[in-house]
Parts: structure tokens; sequence; C-alpha cells
């Protein structure tokens, strides 16, 4: 008896055209995929940039703001909260009863035991705003980092009633007593590049204009402290 098997079924393979075709597609869905990816990750670092400006310059404010309050606080003596000549244009010294400067340092060893003298000022080598106490072993202390520019402006009162009638640029001539006020500003930029590419720009911080061109986004971020502790 013979035995019989059945036939087997012709074997066929891609032929070189669709396998052309399913390469094809494989490359557009990868291209689609690594497409999407960047544009996340571009998406994600912008918003990220904006983070950091954002918080860098709210907290700037919220530091300096507390900082130019406590200016002139002597509840047993009279001192003038500016101290002029040794401020300027991108910085400014405040002076106020206090047991330690914003170094932390104890204020006993002072120049004017007692007293702390705190000079906020921009640092446009490592773009940062400093805060330098006058006590013993004070120093330059970095308080906001990312700054391009920085700004006062003096609120004057000339007829003592503390109420501010022009706000002017440094002057080393200006009568410290009539300082009533401080209007600050600082240009703050988002840490690293996150633009696609440079943009040219210019920027106003109070009374000076700064421009720039590169690929960093900023904004500029401002405040106005009256100097209530007068006697």
């Amino acid at each position: 008896m013979r035995m019989t098997y059945p036939q087997s079924r012709r074997q066929t393979g891609f032929t070189l055209i669709e396998m052309m075709i399913a390469l094809i597609l494989g490359l557009i869905v990868i291209a689609a995929v690594i497409n999407m990816y960047i544009g996340s990750s571009r998406s994600s670092k912008f918003t990220q940039g904006l983070q950091t400006m954002q918080e860098n310059g709210r907290y700037g404010v919220s530091v300096l703001q507390r900082g130019f309050r406590l200016a002139g606080y002597a509840p047993d003596t009279r001192v003038d909260p500016v101290i002029i000549d040794k401020s300027s244009a991108d910085s400014v010294t405040v002076v106020m009863r206090r047991g330690f400067d914003c170094n932390g340092n104890d204020t006993t060893a002072a120049p004017t035991p007692g007293f702390a003298e705190n000079t906020y000022a921009w640092d446009a080598t490592n773009n940062t705003i400093t805060c330098e106490g006058n006590s013993a072993g004070a120093v330059a202390m970095p308080i906001v980092e990312g700054v391009d520019g920085f700004r006062v402006l003096y609120a004057l009162d000339s007829d003592d009633d503390q109420i501010p009638e022009t706000y002017v640029s440094y002057d080393a001539s200006i009568p410290p007593r009539q300082i009533v006020g401080i209007r600050f500003a600082m240009l703050v930029n988002s840490g690293k590049p996150i633009r696609s590419r440079p943009s040219a720009e210019e920027h106003v911080v109070l009374d000076d204009v700064i421009s720039k061109n590169d690929r960093y986004a900023r904004h500029v971020f401002s405040s106005t402290v009256l100097l209530r502790n007068r006697l």
C-alpha cells in the first residue's frame, strides 16, 4: 500500500516592492515619533526656563522689598535710611538698628555697633544681585541669580510730608534726608537659552535701556518701597 502525503503549499515571501513600502512607512512613523519627542522636549525646556525666570524675579522682588522696608529702623535714635555716598545707580546701601547684617554677621563688631549697613548691588560679572553687610567678615553674597540689569531710582520729598514728589536717578548730591522711597527694577533671564533662534530685543529698566540678541527669554521685575522708618 502506497502512502500519500498532502501536497505542501507553495511558500511565498515579500516582494522587493512590499519590503520598500514597509521600510518607508516605518521610517515615516519613526520620524513622526522623533519629531514629537523633539517638540515636547523644546516645549518642556521653554516652560522650565520661564518658570525659572518667574521664580527668580518674584523671589528677588520679595527679598529686596523686605530689606528696603527695614531701612531706617532705629527706635531710639534718628538715622537716614539710605546712605547715598555708598549707593549708586545700580546699588543701594540701607542702614537699620539690628543685631545682624544681611550676611548673618553680628553687628556688635560693625563700625557703628548695633547698626547694620546692607549694600544691595548688581554684579555684572556673575549676573547676580548681591548683598554685603558692614560687619567683620562680610562678603558680597548672591541673593538673586540670572540678573542682566539692575537700576534704582530714589523718591524725593522736598516739603517733608512723607509723600514723594519726584523719582530721580542716582546723584551724589541727593540729600539723604529727602529720600522717602526706593523704586527698583531688574532684568531677569531664563537661566539658559530656551528659544530656537536669537531674538533682538530692548528692555527698559527704569532709566536705562538694555539691548540683547540671543536665545534667552527675559522679563523686567520692578517695585516701589516707601521708607516709613523715619523720626
